[in-house]
């Protein structure tokens, strides 16, 4: 079917960071209104890189809007039953709004848990990560594709819709909001036999599977939508899932990296503290 698109504007690449910008002014609004700083702990284990960074990133976007933001760094050696009795300190702390665990979490540290399992230890009316089971709150990568799908009027109703990556944090969560809204979706992971078959009749795809330039331009059809979820670092250039330069001059919207989804994720994170801090009875 043909997808249905209203443009605000002629530019087709979708500007995340002015988004996330209206966003945020937003919840300064909101918290402004609920006379309250919210206070959140982010627990880091280990010194992976990349956590650090994001990490760093979400405390300046935290101080920015009026949220208390506490990192609290544990080496990867430490005992796992430690970390589960801080978890659980946190959730009977009643001055804690959100807990957060950064992923991916040391292998070291877990010695034969699954993440999952420390994962939901976390108190679900504090987990503004959503990434618990039937946690209550959107995982903030899945809520920052929504919004950018909803801002840029993108038409879900009865649209061909492919996600690619079917992780439990991204790809599985946005498929089945995006069957809320009434699209008709097909999840691909790395066994998905004709994948080019499959996504050039995609009206709107959604790609989180971090190998860089995977998505390429014969494999999609003109007017498509393309929400692209990858950070690769690719000769020191942050780069998507999507090569871009060669899906541009088809698609009707796309998202760039940087400054696509990213800027949108931090901003929808702290938009879910919000919701954590309103949810209290």
């Amino acid at each position: 079917m043909d997808l249905v698109l209203t443009n605000r504007s002629n530019n087709k690449i979708i500007d995340g960071r002015k988004l996330a910008q209206l966003h945020q002014e937003k919840v300064k609004q909101k918290l402004a209104k609920l006379n309250i700083k919210p206070k959140v702990v982010s627990i880091l284990i280990g010194d992976d890189p990349p956590s650090v960074l994001y990490t760093n990133m979400k405390q300046k976007k935290a101080l920015e809007v009026g949220i208390d933001f506490q990192p609290t760094r544990i080496p990867a050696t430490e005992d796992y039953e430690k970390v589960v009795d801080l978890i659980k300190q946190l959730n009977d702390d009643p001055k804690i709004n959100g807990i957060m665990i950064q992923l991916p979490i040391p292998g070291e540290l877990l010695q034969g848990y699954d993440k999952y399992e420390l994962l939901n230890l976390i108190n679900k009316k504090k987990d503004v990560d959503g990434l618990t089971s039937n946690s209550p709150f959107l995982p903030a990568v899945v809520r920052a594709i929504m919004e950018i799908l909803q801002d840029a009027e993108v038409k879900l109703e009865g649209v061909n819709a492919v996600v690619l990556g079917a992780s439990r944090l991204v790809g599985q969560p946005v498929a089945k909001e995006l069957e809320k809204k009434g699209a008709k979706v097909i999840i691909c992971d790395k066994s998905t036999p004709n994948q080019t078959e499959i996504t050039k009749q995609a009206d709107v795809i959604v790609s989180a599977t971090g190998v860089a330039g995977l998505l390429k331009g014969e494999m999609v059809k003109s007017g498509v939508v393309v929400v692209d979820v990858g950070a690769e670092k690719v000769n020191g250039k942050l780069v998507g899932d999507v090569d871009f330069e060669s899906v541009l001059p088809k698609a009707s919207k796309i998202t760039p990296v940087p400054g696509g989804v990213g800027p949108m994720t931090v901003i929808c994170l702290m938009e879910n503290v919000v919701d954590a801090v309103k949810s209290i009875p």
